[in-house]
């Protein structure tokens, strides 16, 4: 059996029955490409899965990138016998390995603040409307490519609120202050993108290699990219004791546990502030 044949419709149900993102489903066919230039077509369906797998865990590559290649090649086998194409297809090949998830970076509202006193005191072009896009982010916890794909339609100036479309098309609202929404309304030029330069929208690389300019300039002594703002307002809302649900909701996370790990971060930031500021510093 070719299984190549089948890949065309399984893209197919991934775009329209599981509503994935163009980026997901590159990846899920990146994933079986492999699996594909790896299959030994003398050998039968599971012992190709078994050698595959066994190859994967002796690579020198995490454990996330191994499980989700495996979650791939597993969901495309699903679907193939769930499309009766295929049977008798052993499940329990698929044991995922650890994977004990990164914990985000994030910066207290105090670095953040000098963070964005320096990015104002610089001379570099266009650095108003970047310095929005990355307020925003601090503020309702947009990813950078949901923030650069507002348009003014996507905003209600009358609710204060925002429609963010996230990955796999989910649609969520996020809520601004009437102050920020004016800051807004204050840079527009066109009925298009919220934030775009000279009528063009405005792309996530350029968004990162304006704070890397930053730091190599010395304005900012950290290293990061724009993720940063996000996952800085996702631990201060959980300092200012916010219902982790609530986070989840504003983040436009699928899981509660992928939530949980900011909690983790929280923690992390109050012990070095403790570290920092304590009275007794340097005197124990």
């Amino acid at each position: 059996m070719n299984l190549e044949n089948f890949i065309d419709i399984f893209k197919e149900f991934l775009f329209s029955e599981k509503n994935l993102s163009q980026n997901s489903i590159n990846n899920y066919l990146i994933d079986l490409k492999q699996f594909l230039i790896f299959f030994n077509k003398n050998e039968n369906l599971n012992k190709n899965i078994e050698k595959y797998i066994s190859s994967l865990r002796k690579n020198n590559i995490s454990n996330a990138t191994i499980n989700r290649k495996i979650s791939s090649l597993k969901n495309f086998l699903k679907f193939l016998q769930s499309e009766k194409i295929i049977k008798n297809i052993n499940l329990d090949i698929f044991e995922s390995l650890n994977n004990s998830k990164k914990i985000p970076k994030a910066i207290s509202k105090d670095e953040i603040n000098k963070i964005f006193d320096s990015l104002n005191r610089s001379d570099f072009t266009n650095k108003k409307i970047y310095i929005t896009i990355l307020r925003l982010m601090y503020i309702s916890g947009l990813r950078v490519s949901e923030a650069l794909g507002l348009r003014w339609s996507d905003l209600s100036k009358a609710d204060m609120a925002i429609n963010v479309y996230g990955k796999g098309s989910k649609e969520r609202k996020s809520y601004l202050t009437s102050e920020f929404i004016e800051v807004l309304y204050s840079q527009k030029k066109d009925d298009g993108f919220i934030f775009n330069i000279k009528g063009k929208k405005i792309s996530v690389r350029s968004v990162n290699q304006f704070l890397d300019r930053a730091y190599r300039k010395g304005l900012i002594k950290y290293k990061i990219s724009s993720h940063v703002f996000r996952h800085s307002f996702a631990t201060s809302m959980l300092e200012n004791d916010a219902d982790i649900r609530h986070i989840q909701k504003l983040l436009g996370h699928s899981s509660i546990s992928t939530t949980e790990i900011y909690t983790k971060v929280a923690k992390s930031l109050k012990k070095s502030v403790l570290d920092t500021y304590h009275p007794l510093k340097n005197k124990l």
